[in-house]
């Protein structure tokens, strides 16, 4: 058995066809998806179609990541207030592009899920962590060592993090499959894994559970390089650049590179608005205040 992994694709479709195609070329069974499909990169109804053509054609698992969340959340409030700048455009343009038969797939799925079949060993996934698709399952989180303990099979797949790794908590594991559509480190390249079936006898760290059957899983990294000027022309033919220009800039700065300045422009944004005007509300953060935060971090 082999179990292609995918989180984060952030609408990135073309890194995501690239993440695809390499899985069936290594002859996946499977398909497991851990969220945030949509937002951050141009035409999400590009990575939608994917979606449903993927569903049509092989057996996949599903479950929504905070930023289907945040799709549904203001549908049903409409009186949040979104706007095209950098603080909220990208939202707003992701939103925008959506369909009802987008919404419909995001409502009818959950933030976590669990894989059983018989003779395997059952694991549980998530995108951020079994209660919140927004909680980040990594050491810096006070709960980690809580949610591993409690933990009722012997591991855990999330997303979220961006960040590709696998890491052990006493007999129990867990493991980040990293981004596809964003990626963190690997100089930008796109991520994902494939869960292998392994002989229990070989799963040497877990195998003292009751919770194992006669299969265990070994993962396997992947990154990969795709055409990332396709994706920065994008960002000028959607209009996206304009829409939500420093978050745009932020984001095409983190395909290059790999590195996610994102969450520190925003609040250095945010704080020097707060020391000016003597206060900030998001998303109403003038796009000189975003200006002065891009110059600080991207030299």
């Amino acid at each position: 058995m082999k179990l292609a992994v995918m989180g984060d694709i952030h609408s990135n479709h073309i890194s995501f066809e690239t993440c695809i195609k390499h899985a069936l070329d290594q002859e996946v069974d499977e398909f497991l998806f851990l969220g945030d499909y949509v937002s951050d990169c141009p035409y999400p109804d590009k990575t939608m179609k994917m979606i449903y053509e993927i569903q049509q054609k092989y057996l996949c698992y599903f479950i929504r990541g905070n930023r289907e969340d945040y799709m549904i959340d203001h549908k049903n409030n409409p009186e949040e207030k979104w706007v095209y700048n950098s603080c909220s455009g990208n939202l707003l343009y992701t939103y925008e592009n959506l369909t009802q038969k987008d919404f419909d797939f995001f409502e009818n799925i959950g933030i976590h899920g669990i894989y059983q079949k018989k003779g395997y060993a059952p694991f549980r996934y998530c995108h951020g962590s079994l209660t919140s698709s927004n909680e980040l399952l990594i050491p810096e989180n006070e709960n980690m060592e809580s949610i591993m303990k409690n933990l009722d099979v012997n591991l855990l797949i999330s997303g979220h993090t961006h960040i590709q790794e696998s890491r052990m908590y006493e007999n129990k594991k867990l493991i980040h499959p990293g981004s596809v559509g964003v990626p963190w480190y690997h100089g930008g390249k796109s991520q994902y894994m494939i869960l292998h079936s392994i002989e229990k006898s070989k799963y040497s760290n877990i195998n003292n559970s009751e919770n194992i059957q006669n299969i265990g899983w070994e993962e396997e990294f992947f990154q990969l390089d795709y055409d990332i000027n396709a994706v920065k022309e994008e960002f000028e033919t959607s209009g996206l650049l304009k829409k939500a220009p420093y978050w745009a800039k932020l984001v095409i700065h983190d395909l290059e590179t790999g590195d996610d300045l994102s969450v520190p422009c925003l609040q250095l944004a945010m704080k020097l608005c707060r020391e000016e005007q003597g206060t900030v509300n998001w998303p109403d953060v003038p796009e000189k205040y975003w200006e002065m935060a891009f110059e600080e971090y991207i030299k």
